[in-house]
């Protein structure tokens, strides 16, 4: 083989490939930006992050509520700036190791070129298995597979082309200088190093690069050269790429303060690649200053982060319950706890207020033995919502209503509690004369609108560092976080008719217009179970086991005396039952202690431990009063798979499968697709179904 009149053997031309020795270098000098393309791999390949349904947000990302060659071309743009990151990074890092690249116009252009090797890999890899998803899933055409595989890589470009309109003016090798003096040029963030010590320590190795119009050529030597001309060459990309990385992340940070505005809300795969981005330049920054120390310094500094939060409220980032009033705080003790579950007085006024609308539920049915039906809904997330939306639907439409005629209670978890109280609503204003039909398909369409670009983006911008924005609820000031945005989204998507307090509902539950729901969010603090509702539910807290007071259960009526829990707003308990690990942010009552409350699928994901209790406290009441209790219970999976196979439990195995069973038992992880939905109606008591 020939290159520029030489003569090279295979091995030869493979040993002296710059791309190749780049990979090399990243391997020895640069692993850690190496574990960001592992991550991208990983995700892409749905092997990572796959029960958290990450994968589908990559391979069909979404935009404005559609998936569209805008939402593409916004994840290749994101990309882009992840690629220009790994490569500014790895010049800083690794590039002065080559000192031919001074000899060379534009340097820096030819380093990225060079160092595509494992961009391109990934390029390659997700429009494969984009492609193949697209087809498999969404049945996507030919022309749409090409026109989303054309906006992707339009994305790309347009962030290379921007970058490179940056760096080429600063990148060239200017030979005017070379007479000239040079002082060391300093970066802001990186620490200035003696580029011509390691340029002198380098051997005068000859590198096949892939240069102009990518042809292939073979390296100069660099020896003779000015080593104040090495110096500046390096100097200024060094400085150039410093300057680019303070404004990605500059820009980045700033786009925090604009998170209402709907057009920011890029898809959910975007604000992932962009977190990386800024993660991986962080990086870079602390590692120029503090080399092999950044690890430990990162550990110390971790650690000394949790003690203050443990003393003071520095770094205890707090999501509030909109409605509360955090300014004043209840006792939080197992001597508060047991005072509340042992008084008999209020535990009797609560059960008789239930049991007196038991009453009017009973007078609703005009019927003189009615069956009582509760219904669980198992959590989810979106999934969940919408299976349990379209399951009330159905069955109400095929038995004329009285499946919500004969429900007194709701209880569940997650996102079969958001699609449940949704319902529940819609059914209000159907009672209340505002809205005629409740089956329609656009009730089901908005319960299945977009929640995690904004999420996301939220997340990904505000919560790590900055959180400067406020928002005010019933006189009270809040925090914005991610659960702001959860909640702000849900709103919209359904047209703001959940937008209501806790106690909004009372009256309606009273009368036996709509179903009581009862929320179980887990006290993280010691697993306990909160329960919420707009009812006073002090009764349930009474439960028995082996002769002795559990105090499992807790009313939040009866914990928070100081507040006026009716104005909680009823979006914030919706979330507070739904908070997923990482996805979602605990939610922080006004207790001294603090408690924290996160999914009620944690304890009781299908709601089958709530129900039992409901029933064996009202049991007197229920077997006068009514024919049977009919639970009915609305899975958004099978409880067992036709083609679930089982495989051999590695060594990785044994180390990660504890966690996966974990997230299998909260019923956030199953994958949607070769999935199905299924109602399962059980009759514990021996009573028939309703006819």
């Amino acid at each position: 083989m020939k290159i520029n009149d030489q003569d090279w053997n295979f091995i030869e031309v493979i040993r002296a490939f710059f791309p190749f020795r780049l990979f090399i270098a990243h391997l020895k000098h640069n692993l850690f930006s190496l574990v960001f393309w592992l991550i991208l791999f990983l995700i892409v390949g749905d092997q990572f992050g796959s029960s958290f349904g990450i994968t589908f947000l990559f391979l069909s990302p979404e935009y404005l509520g559609e998936v569209s060659g805008l939402s593409f071309g916004l994840l290749g743009f994101a990309l882009g700036g992840f690629i220009i990151g790994f490569n500014t990074y790895s010049y800083i890092k690794i590039g002065a190791r080559y000192p031919f690249l001074t000899t060379i116009s534009k340097p820096f252009y030819k380093f990225c070129i060079n160092n595509s090797l494992i961009p391109l890999a990934f390029i390659v890899f997700y429009l494969y298995r984009m492609i193949q998803f697209q087809i498999a899933e969404e049945f996507a055409t030919t022309s749409t597979l090409f026109y989303y595989s054309f906006s992707f890589i339009a994305g790309l470009l347009v962030f290379f082309i921007f970058s490179f309109f940056y760096f080429f003016p600063i990148s060239r090798r200017n030979r005017k200088y070379v007479d000239q003096t040079v002082k060391p040029i300093s970066s802001p963030i990186h620490k200035r190093e003696k580029w011509y010590d390691l340029f002198r320590s380098q051997k005068d190795r000859t590198y096949i690069y892939i240069g102009r119009r990518f042809r292939l050529m073979t390296s100069r030597s660099a020896r003779h050269f000015d080593k104040k001309l090495v110096q500046e060459v390096y100097a200024k990309n060094r400085i150039s790429s410093t300057l680019f990385e303070l404004l990605t992340i500059g820009m980045f940070f700033s786009l925090s303060l604009f998170s209402g505005y709907d057009i920011l809300e890029v898809p959910a795969a975007t604000s992932i690649i962009l977190l990386l981005t800024i993660s991986s330049m962080i990086f870079s920054a602390l590692h120029s200053w503090l080399k092999g120390w950044v690890y430990p310094l990162l550990v110390v500094v971790v650690l000394l982060m949790n003690f203050i939060s443990a003393q003071s409220g520095v770094f205890r980032y707090s999501s509030y319950a909109f409605g509360l009033d955090y300014s004043k705080k209840d006792i939080y003790s197992i001597q508060a706890i047991r005072k509340m579950a042992e008084n008999e007085m209020l535990n009797e006024t609560s059960k008789e207020s239930y049991i007196n609308m038991l009453e009017n539920w009973k007078a609703a049915t005009n019927e003189s033995k009615p069956k009582l039906v509760i219904v669980n809904s198992s959590g989810g997330g979106s999934r969940s919502a919408l299976w349990t939306m379209v399951v009330f639907q159905q069955v109400d439409k095929t038995l004329k209503n009285k499946l919500t005629k004969h429900t007194q209670m709701i209880t569940g978890a997650s996102g079969g509690m958001v699609g449940a109280a949704y319902y529940r609503e819609l059914v209000l204003r159907r009672e209340i004369g505002e809205i005629k039909n409740v089956t329609s398909k656009v009730f089901a369409q908005n319960i299945s609108k977009d929640m995690l670009n904004k999420l996301s983006f939220m997340a990904s911008t505000n919560d790590i560092l900055i959180r400067a924005q406020k928002c005010e609820f019933n006189g009270h000031q809040y925090t914005i976080e991610r659960g702001y945005a959860f909640e702000t989204q849900l709103h919209k998507n359904t047209n703001y008719v959940l937008d209501h307090s806790l106690g909004y509902y009372k009256d309606y539950e009273q009368r036996g217009l709509i179903p009581t729901m009862i929320f179980s969010p887990t006290i993280i603090n010691d697993g306990r179970r909160m329960l919420i509702s707009s009812q006073s539910l002090s009764f349930l807290t009474q439960t028995k086991d082996n002769l002795q007071n559990s105090y499992e259960n807790i009313d939040i009526h009866a914990l928070l005396s100081k507040q006026n829990t009716g104005d909680l707003r009823f979006s914030s308990v919706v979330r507070a039952s739904a908070t997923f690990p990482f996805v979602m942010p605990m939610v922080t009552l006004p207790t001294e202690p603090e408690i924290q409350l996160m999914d009620a699928g944690i304890r009781d994901n299908y709601g089958g431990k709530t129900t039992l209790e409901f029933i064996d406290a009202l049991k007197d009441w229920i077997q006068k009063n009514t024919s049977g209790v009919i639970i009915v219970q609305i899975r958004d999976t099978k409880k067992v798979l036709n083609d679930e196979t089982y495989k051999q439990i590695s060594f990785l195995d044994k180390l990660t499968l504890p966690l996966e069973i974990c997230i299998e038992i909260s019923h956030e992880s199953k994958i949607l697709t070769k999935r199905e939905c299924f109602v399962s109606v059980q009759v514990p008591l021996n009573f028939q179904s309703i006819k």
